[in-house]
């Protein structure tokens, strides 16, 4: 209940505060007011409880006093009543069970941070180690290969497997197939080498340090929904695990859920279906529906990763390409630096 006391000539009355306070103390019903000159606790808009009922063995006790909180304006005391119910209804709901994906090697990824943080403060892992750490969670990158020739391309696609897509690894162009940094399902030797030698040409005229970058040669993944895992370690809330859709509109309006580990299998499925962009993976406008089921997997494993090891100051997974049939990690980023955590508290509160 909302009481307001607006008086226009006289001043406030405070009989009118005594009878709210008696009256939210009766009734028990959360009560909130806006009253000219009050705010927060005041013993004006402060009752007696009723009395308990007494004891088969002894005298009655008196009750707690009911406090009304005062609040400057009726508009914030509508938005802290507001934030009251909305706080009950979270109580209230199924937060589930935490993640504990299978196949966890801690004490192995363990020893790769410290092996890779030896001597060091900071580094950033080559592929190959991120892909060997991710596998420790259970996360499979897809095999790529870096290349400068079209000789190399060539022999990279007959090691990994027909078809296969062609991406330049300048910073400026990574999954930018807007601007030619990307070719996909490429089906033969020929056509492989002429897209070599166009990418490079026309590359190098949109960005001139793009001429002298290695391409990679990755095997293609099935066509699908392409989004973003990422984690970071925050000095205020510790690990932080980001999910989006991939692509610039995406990124320009800020269309990220976060979530702080440990995280619940429901809190995980709450990330994928709470961005505006979600639609695109349950079949949007006839589009065949995605394994988020698959997608769901891959965050909760970043998130107990990102959980256990504080030294994985930042993780990108980017594509994760998600299809009917699963998801496809086509590449992944990892850096590393001393372990900064300070989060002696819990950061998971009791059910």
């Amino acid at each position: 209940m909302v009481a307001v006391q607006v008086p226009t000539v006289r001043p406030r009355r405070a009989d009118v505060s005594h009878a709210v306070a008696h009256a939210a103390a009766r009734t028990r019903r959360t009560t909130v007011a806006s009253m000219l000159g009050l705010h927060g606790l005041t013993d004006e808009l402060s009752a007696p409880e009723p009395r308990a009922p007494a004891p088969s063995d002894g005298p009655s006790a008196d009750g707690e006093p009911c406090r009304v909180p005062a609040y400057s304006t009726p508009e914030d005391a509508v938005a802290a009543l507001g934030a009251v119910v909305r706080y009950a209804a979270w109580r209230e709901t199924d937060h589930g069970a935490p993640v504990r994906p299978d196949g966890v090697d801690t004490a192995r990824a363990r020893g790769l941070v410290d092996r890779a943080l030896a001597g060091t403060t900071e580094a950033e892992l080559d592929p190959a180690t991120a892909e060997e750490l991710l596998a420790c969670y259970g996360v499979r990158v897809w095999p790529a290969r870096r290349v400068r020739t079209a000789d190399e391309a060539v022999a990279a696609a007959d090691e990994i497997g027909w078809p296969v897509a062609l991406k330049s690894t300048a910073s400026a162009l990574r999954h930018r197939a807007d601007l030619g940094g990307v070719r996909l399902r490429i089906a033969d030797e020929a056509e492989l080498r002429a897209d070599v030698e166009q990418m490079r040409a026309g590359l190098a005229a949109v960005v001139p340090s793009a001429a002298d970058a290695p391409f990679e040669v990755q095997a293609m993944a099935d066509a699908g929904v392409a989004c973003v895992v990422r984690s970071t370690e925050d000095q205020l809330f510790g690990p932080v695990v980001s999910f989006g859709l991939a692509g610039d509109a995406v990124d320009l309006l800020g269309d990220v859920a976060y979530g702080v580990p440990p995280l619940t299998d429901v809190d995980v499925a709450a990330m994928v279906r709470s961005v505006r962009a979600a639609p695109r993976l349950f079949g949007y406008m006839g589009a065949p529906a995605v394994a988020t089921a698959a997608l769901e997997d891959v965050l909760a494993r970043v998130s107990v990763l990102a959980d256990d090891l504080p030294e994985v100051r930042s993780l990108e997974l980017h594509p994760v390409v998600v299809s009917e049939h699963g998801a496809a990690v086509l590449s992944a980023r990892v850096r590393l630096g001393d372990a900064q955590r300070a989060d002696t508290l819990r950061r998971a509160l009791p059910g």
